[in-house]
């Protein structure tokens, strides 16, 4: 999981009525340690049986998701390297006025008090943003993103990789994402390679690699010397089936698409192109500080003997690896279950379909019959497919010839086989590139609009990231419906068909976490919190959130109240409470002013987390 960091001054709006106090609320809230003064943080994973909750804290902006195989789910050729390119991706697919703004954000990264770095900053002051990591190579690197589990630090890899670089390794320079805490409790996720300095250069030795616990997931075996020195791979959960541990992601299966082009080597990196990386894996070449590749669904089996760390492949790309001369394909399984009265698991995620240019879709990988020996021997027949891939129905990229989406992808799956992904809208809808939450069952596939809940209006932006067995969505979702601008976003729940809870939540399905924290005898220690997004939710309804933390609490129980000091992001945990009651909080319509310095990270309104949250069963 990723998120992006914000440092927020006070927020002068003023607020009406304090609603009445009920014996509880439904959800308490409780801080999570782990972030340091000027960091931001966020709970990003929650156990099962909610008895463990992983916190990421980030020093400034990740300008790419550190755990995406496509950057934005849309960079297919690899382009996304520069501030222009920045830029550029935010005016076509967000439509901000800001972009520039944002862009600065991204690339450059902020200073310590929240105000956003431009080119007239000196990178030494200067925390986050893609800049730092294509400088690295001649400045050194130190981590943006660390990650924990119970305060316990996941950093597979700070001591060394299985096949490093020459020089003295830097534990402290890699960035570190935990996607789930699987049954065993070990973090599962993806990490970049610490940095090694040879005199005065400075290379990693890859750029992310999955990592369950302590073990380092390593791309399939025999696909030659680049792709097993440098390859990526990503993990994204891991389910328990029978005897089996199988984890999920994605790893490398080909190489990106035309690295002769000389739009893909980073800005200032002074190389040419990519080119010199395609053959031959070599850690004093700086082109293979960036090389890409074609990544695709895969799983790794710990009970396999037979290279046991490396990845099996279990789809095809449907159009090949590469296409349209610059186009790479792309691949993932996000998330798996296994149905009622199943043994074999369900999964689902997305893959790249060419249709006139390389789109992600969102696909469910479906076990086949005779899946137990299917597996057993893909052990040592890496050809052998245990799952056939089919597309979720009802949200193609092309309908009636016209480009509708600019990807779908399905991030979560619970034990009924409900689906719950995201449709990007290629065509700008009540002044956004909207972020449509969609529901599949079997052949029905139903996207998420005001029949189902006044949250999702017309051309809102949400997440769906994750969805418990209980039939309950979270995620966030804009809370105004403002032009050319990020949006002000809160943290959602949605409760779906026949939701076994419906009943204690009024029997309302789409409610803004905030209004499920109101009220009741911890109302004065919740008040302290305002829910930003949520990124998990546990089989009992508990809750993995970052909330806008205000000391002391806000001037009133409102939605809109006032911090009458500094805003922090901060990770908590929301705990349920199934015999508490829904007070719903109030908003002020008094004109607003603001007071303060920059906030930083799209500080106009409190904003959208960056990246797409979810959830790995």
């Amino acid at each position: 999981m990723q998120f992006n960091k914000f440092k927020l001054s006070a927020i002068a709006l003023a607020v009406a009525g304090l609603p009445t106090l009920a014996s509880a609320a439904l959800y308490n809230v409780t801080q999570e340690t782990g972030a340091s003064s000027g960091q931001s943080s966020a709970a990003t994973a929650i156990a099962a049986d909610s008895s463990k909750i992983a916190v990421e804290v980030l020093n400034g902006p990740v300008g790419l998701n550190y755990s995406e195989e496509m950057p934005y789910m849309v960079d297919e050729e690899h382009f996304i390297n520069s501030y222009d390119d920045l830029d550029n991706y935010c005016d076509n697919y967000l439509g901000y006025n800001t972009c520039e703004s944002w862009a600065d954000e991204q690339w450059y990264g902020i200073k310590a008090t929240g105000e956003v770095c431009d080119s007239e900053d000196s990178e030494q002051v200067c925390d986050g943003g893609l800049k730092k990591e294509i400088d690295a190579w001649n400045n050194g690197y130190t981590s943006n993103s660390t990650a924990s589990v119970d305060g316990a630090r996941a950093n597979p890899f700070g001591a060394g990789v299985s096949t490093p670089p020459a020089g003295s390794v830097n534990a402290n320079s890699t960035n570190v994402v935990i996607n789930q805490i699987a049954d065993d409790g070990n973090p599962v996720g993806a990490s970049s390679s610490p940095y090694y300095q040879n005199g005065s250069v400075h290379a990693r030795a890859f750029k992310t690699r999955g990592f369950n616990g302590g073990t380092e997931l390593l791309p399939p075996a025999g696909l030659g010397t680049v792709i097993s020195t440098i390859g990526q791979t990503n993990a994204n959960g891991a389910i328990t089936v029978g005897s089996d541990v199988i984890t999920f992601g994605s790893a490398s299966i080909a190489n990106m698409a035309d690295p002769g082009n000389g739009n893909k080597a980073p800005e200032d990196s002074t190389l040419g192109n990519l080119n010199s990386c395609s053959s031959t894996a070599n850690y004093s070449d700086r082109a293979c500080q960036y090389f890409q590749f074609a990544n695709q669904a895969s799983i790794w089996v710990d009970t396999y003997t037979t290279n046991q760390n490396n990845a099996r492949v279990i789809a095809d790309f449907p159009n090949g690896a590469t296409g349209n001369t610059d186009d790479t394909a792309q691949a993932s399984v996000k998330a798996a279950t296994l149905l009622t009265n199943e043994t074999a698991p369900t999964m689902v995620g997305f893959n790249t379909y060419n249709d006139n240019g390389f789109y992600a879709r969102a696909v469910k990988y479906t076990p086949i019959s005779d899946f137990s020996t299917c597996l057993t021997n893909l052990q040592t027949d890496a050809s052998l497919r245990c799952w056939t891939m089919s597309l979720i129905p009802g949200i193609d990229i092309r309908q009636s010839g016209d480009i509708i989406y600019s990807y779908t992808v399905a991030n979560d799956i619970n034990e009924n086989g409900i689906v719950a992904g995201i449709a990007k809208n290629f065509r700008r809808a009540s002044g956004a590139y909207a972020e449509t939450v969609f529901i599949n069952e079997g052949a029905s596939t139903t996207l998420l609009g005001t029949s189902q809940s006044s949250l999702f209006f017309s051309g809102y932006n949400a997440t769906a990231a994750s969805i418990n067995n209980s039939n309950e969505l979270v995620g966030k979702v804009d809370t105004e419906s403002a032009r050319d601008r990020a949006r002000r976003q809160r943290g959602y729940i949605y409760l779906h068909g026949s939701a076994t809870n419906l009943a204690t939540f009024q029997n309302t399905r789409g409610w803004l976490l905030d209004d499920l924290t109101n009220g009741g005898a911890d109302s004065d220690t919740n008040n302290q919190y305002r829910i930003a997004e949520a990124f998990d939710i546990a089989d009992n309804g508990d809750i993995a959130a970052s909330a806008f933390y205000c000391a002391g609490g806000y001037s009133s129980t409102a939605h809109n109240a006032l911090c009458n000091g500094t805003e922090e992001l901060v990770a908590v945990k929301l705990t349920r409470d199934n015999s508490g009651t829904i007070t719903q909080r109030t908003y002020d319509d008094q004109t607003v002013s603001r007071s303060g310095g920059s906030v930083g990270f799209l500080g106009l309104g409190l904003l959208a987390l960056a990246g797409a949250m979810r959830r790995k069963k």
